[in-house]
This record gives C-alpha cells, structure tokens and sequence, in this order.
C-alpha cells in the first residue's frame, strides 16, 4: 500500500496544464470551437484546484510555491474538496467533452487517469487533509550551504610505480 493522492495530485495538476495547452491549441483552425473553450476552461479551473497539495500520512509534505494563497479556499470548501471519490466523478464527467476534439484528447484522457487515481486512493482510505504550521515537519529540501569537508581519497602511493602498473613476474604454465 502506498499513499495514492500524491500521484493523483501531480497527474490531475500535469493534466489540467495538457488542458490549457490543448484548448489554447484547439482555438485555432479546429472544428469544434465551444470543446476547445470548454478544455480551457476546464484546465483552468483543474489547476487552480489541485495547486495546493494537502499533507501526506508521513507529515513530509513540500508545499508548492505561492500555495499558501489557495491553501485557505481549499480548506473552506472541505466537504467537497476532501472527498477523492467526489474528484474521482468530478474528473470522470469532465473528461469526457474533451475528447471530441483532436489538441484537446491527451488532456482529456490524461485527466480520466487521474480520476482513476483517486478513486484508487478513495478506495484506500485517503481523503485531502489541510496543512497547518504544526503538522508540516519539512518546509525545504535543498540546502544552500557548499560541503564542509572533503571526498574521500585513496591514500597516495610511494615509491615509483611504473605508469601505474605494478611488475608482475610471468612464469611459464609447463614448468620452463
């Protein structure tokens, strides 16, 4: 068992993007006008929501830059924003005008996996849980600071060695 909502969280945000970038695609020399908008907006709307990521099981979350923003309108909307079976039909009826238009495809069927991912995590027993200040352990993973000490090396060799090949005595493998 593994915690299934993270890589639903990255598949439908990656998916709402696929959106956007299809809609933008589908507004030009595309039949189907009204599917490309609709994949706009929808993409929009996709990324919006799922920008904040919520707190893992760990406590080992990394916030997204600029999350803290979202962060609360995701918290007040809790009855429908916790809940990934809601996501997982959410997700499932969005994709489905998304797929009768050529750019708009790969974000529709991409969004249709994510679903499928969270109803995998809904199965599991996972729902989207705030963050507070005091139940987020680790804010950054990179450190700024260059190595205090360093690598190990082998220890240097005395004596003369001849281009780094030792002298080795061959003897004949019949006894001459």
């Amino acid at each position: 068992m593994g915690e299934w909502s993270m890589w639903a969280n990255e598949q439908a945000f990656l998916s709402g993007i696929l959106m956007v970038m299809g809609g933008i695609v589908g507004l030009f020399d595309f039949d189907g006008f009204g599917f490309a908008v609709y994949t706009l907006a929808a993409g929009v709307f996709i990324v919006v929501l799922e920008y904040p990521r919520g707190i893992r099981k760990k406590g080992s979350t990394v916030q997204r830059k600029f999350q803290h923003i979202l962060h609360p309108v995701m918290c007040r909307l809790e009855p429908v924003s916790t809940n990934y079976f809601v996501r997982f039909v959410f997700y499932l009826l969005i994709s489905i005008p998304c797929i009768f238009q050529l750019p708009t495809i790969l974000g529709g069927v991409s969004i249709f996996v994510a679903g499928l991912i969270y109803l995998k995590a809904a199965l599991g027993g996972e729902s989207w849980a705030c963050q507070t200040k005091s139940n987020v352990t680790r804010a950054k993973t990179r450190t700024n600071r260059p190595p205090e000490a360093p690598p190990p090396r082998p220890p240097a060799q005395t004596g003369q060695n001849n281009g780094g090949f030792a002298d080795i005595q061959l003897e004949a493998a019949n006894g001459h």
